[in-house]
């Protein structure tokens, strides 16, 4: 908390009479004009009132340092992917050229647009740009509030204390994550800057040894993110005729192989139409994933503990983060399209092992049924029985009504390597019913794409993260888990303590000096 003290004298020029000019800009803002000096839509309709009337309309922005300090906190904020328009910025920098002249009028214009940047930048790096709940009904990320009087209260104590510059250095994210993608972004701005990169035509798919002269342009494309493609001349089997540029030699298919991990697709070398559609997305676009990728890394990281928990449900990854870094990772599979993984943020308080598995109505509905439907031994062979919805007793197959469009009941599948959460399961009890847990098919990881699960996530690992997460109980060791396994009994493990667990859909991320990217999921 800034401590008070008492306020640093006004810049020379700075004349008694801003204030009421000042005075008069609120209540011209109160009355419902939003339009401010040089144009400048002002969006802080509550905040500014607010902070004015508190320091009794004198001027915010008397201090050089706190001004520098303004702008280069939106200088940051651009090259984290914000717009300069976002905070005023061309406007601010031709007012604050007017109001060195010491004009009342200049002055007063100068710090009412500075205030509102400043309300835009605490708020868009703590808050987020955009309403995350208004694009994602199931979102519940919590974030500090920004109400108008706690926030002109901390800007008021900050201007006449520490300074504006200590506190933005309590809104910028510092995760290392989101550190690369800073990074990235300004990489991808640079190769934009150079011209970007050209497209790749259409025609039939390009493989190792062909020879074509869209290869060439294939290599530039590549190039210009950096991999080496310079073409190896002499190859054996070639005219001399021949451009070594043209053909797909053993160097490039490395390189595009390369390529096609890093945007999620099978790394077979050959350009079909998906891989096509990846080099083909422009630079630009690529620049906006990595933009809304920041976007959404600061509704979640500011504020968060070092150890956490986080799915990227675009990726498909799960990854384990302890005093600020990596230590775990293993492939995830999410849910599908028409059955998508929620966004939403939660705390892991404890895992099952041997667990039975309830089947949801919605999954009842949609595939139990038609299956038993066609088949009454379904409910055999999958180890299941039959409860009742009104009072969770255990009734007989026999005595449903299978053909009725609601039977009032649904499975619940005994624990055993076929359960379809396999062996272990990690629960953070929430509204949506998603939890991490084994899986009884593993051939699923092998596939790229792997949206494919009915909105829970499902680990290629679990009991690697169950080692990890119980880290912190002496009574626990690889050992227990083993002997809970092989008893095949339900068992309840509380974690020694709750791991926030963040699930999130990145579509642009880092992984060591990588930038990876997938196609986005149309969930309509």
């Amino acid at each position: 908390v800034a401590v008070l003290v008492a306020p640093l004298a006004p810049l020379p020029g700075f004349a008694q009479d801003v204030r009421s000019i000042l005075a008069d800009s609120i209540a011209q803002l109160e009355r419902g004009d939003t339009v401010g000096p040089g144009g400048a839509r002002l969006g802080a309709v509550e905040f500014l009132p607010a902070l004015y009337e508190l320091r009794e309309f004198e001027p915010v922005w008397n201090n050089p340092g706190d001004v520098a300090a303004l702008q280069a906190g939106i200088e940051k904020a651009v090259l984290q992917g914000f717009r300069p328009r976002d905070f005023h910025q061309p406007i601010l920098g031709d007012l604050l050229k007017a109001a060195q002249s010491g004009d009342p009028d200049a002055e007063a214009a100068f710090d009412i647009v500075a205030s509102d940047a400043a309300a835009r930048l605490i708020h868009h790096m703590v808050r987020g740009k955009v309403d995350a709940a208004s694009l994602d009904p199931t979102w519940n990320f919590g974030q500090p509030m920004i109400d108008a009087m706690p926030a002109a209260e901390a800007v008021d104590e900050f201007v006449d204390g520490e300074g504006f510059a200590a506190a933005l250095d309590l809104i910028f994210p510092t995760a290392p994550q989101y550190l690369n993608m800073v990074d990235a972004l300004a990489r991808y701005r640079k190769i934009a800057a150079d011209g970007g990169w050209p497209l790749i035509g259409d025609g039939e798919t390009l493989k190792p040894d062909m020879v074509d002269p869209r290869i060439a342009t294939l290599r530039e494309r590549l190039a210009a993110e950096g991999a080496p493609t310079t073409p190896q001349p002499g190859q054996a089997g070639l005219t001399a005729d021949v451009d070594p540029a043209h053909v797909y030699d053993p160097a490039l298919a490395k390189a595009v192989m390369e390529f096609q991990s890093r945007h999620g697709l099978e790394a077979d070398g050959a350009i079909g139409p998906k891989t096509l559609v990846a080099l083909n997305r422009t630079v630009e676009e690529r620049i906006d994933q990595i933009r809304l990728s920041l976007e959404r890394a600061r509704w979640l990281l500011l504020g968060l503990d070092d150890d956490f928990v986080l799915v990227n449900i675009a990726g498909p990854m799960t990854y384990l983060r302890k005093d600020g870094k990596t230590v775990w990772s293993t492939r995830s599979i999410t849910g599908l399209p028409y059955r998508k993984t929620p966004v939403f943020r939660d705390e892991i308080e404890y895992i099952e092992i041997n667990p039975t598995w309830t089947v949801p109505q919605s999954i009842f509905r949609k595939d139990k049924l038609p299956a038993i439907r066609r088949d009454r031994g379904y409910i055999e062979r999958g180890g299941y029985s039959v409860r009742r919805l009104s009072d969770g007793k255990t009734v007989s197959a026999s005595a449903v009504n299978w053909s009725s469009d609601n039977p009032g009941v649904t499975l619940v599948q005994r624990p055993g390597p076929d359960n379809a959460l396999g062996l272990i399961k990690f629960m953070f009890p929430n509204a949506h019913a998603v939890y991490l847990h084994d899986t009884n098919d593993r051939t699923l990881f092998e596939r790229n794409e792997r949206n494919l699960s009915s909105g829970c996530i499902r680990l290629e690992q679990p009991f690697e993260l169950a080692n990890l997460l119980m880290a912190g109980d002496p009574d626990w060791s690889p050992a227990r888990l083993d002997e809970i396994l092989a008893s095949g009994q339900t068992t309840r493990i509380d974690l020694p303590d709750p791991m926030p667990v963040l699930l999130t859909y990145w579509t642009a991320w880092v992984e060591g000096e990588d930038v990876h990217f997938r196609e986005a999921v149309s969930y309509t």
